[in-house]
């Protein structure tokens, strides 16, 4: 498929990243919010967290093609405001995790095992998806999303030491792990909706929401 194509079947976000691709300015941060905004739209687990990366990074190597010089420069920069979006679906994750383990009859066990090992593999997400889009991309942003995939699976992401912090940080506060934690929750049936998933998209709403005010506020005082 062309690119012309595949621009046409791009969803909201792809496009949105896409556009702030070619812009070439405040790149991070902006692919960061585009991230945000789209996890935290109703639920928040595996299937939409792959999706909304796949969806992003497509955009991404779609814009690359009109970065000129900068297209390495610009999609380390998409890639680290992925990184970051993820670290604060960590902490989510996190707050989510807490608020279930004080209500265990409330929340399914299965819901919470699917939490907590989402928690587990954000990083691996991120990781997969890069290579995946790696394949798909032509050029110049197919050696860069590969290059940038072995680079991640080296270095540890943003999103992965925010996750393992939280894992330890929950394991300390209830002593035991996690998979402990789950696995005492509830017995009934699992609904259609996920209360995790959905209260985990919650407060990344809040959290998108806070982040996004500081960096206004840093802005308006330069």
């Amino acid at each position: 498929m062309t690119d012309q194509g595949r621009t046409e079947n791009l969803n909201n976000e792809a496009q949105a990243v896409k556009a702030a691709i070619e812009l070439g300015d405040d790149i991070r941060s902006k692919v960061r919010k585009i991230t945000l905004d789209a996890l935290q739209r109703g639920k928040l687990d595996a299937q939409e967290t792959k999706r909304v990366l796949s969806s992003v990074m497509q955009g991404a190597s779609l814009g690359a093609s009109k970065a000129g010089i900068k297209t390495k420069e610009a999609l380390g920069e998409a890639l680290a405001g992925m990184d970051e979006a993820l670290a604060k679906s960590a902490e989510a994750y996190k707050l989510a995790l807490e608020e279930a383990a004080g209500r265990l009859r409330d929340f399914n066990k299965q819901d919470m095992e699917k939490a907590v090992n989402n928690l587990r593999t954000l990083e691996s997400m991120l990781l997969d998806t890069l290579k995946e889009i790696a394949k798909l991309s032509t050029g110049e942003a197919r050696e860069i999303f590969q290059t940038l995939a072995q680079h991640t699976k080296v270095n540890a992401t943003t999103a992965g030491a925010t996750a393992s912090a939280a894992i330890a940080s929950l394991e300390k506060k209830f002593g035991r792990t996690l998979r402990e934690v789950a696995a005492a929750g509830s017995d009934v049936a699992l609904s259609t909706t996920s209360k995790l998933a959905e209260a985990a998209a919650g407060f990344l709403g809040g959290l998108s929401d806070a982040l996004h005010d500081s960096a206004k506020n840093m802005r308006e005082k330069r």
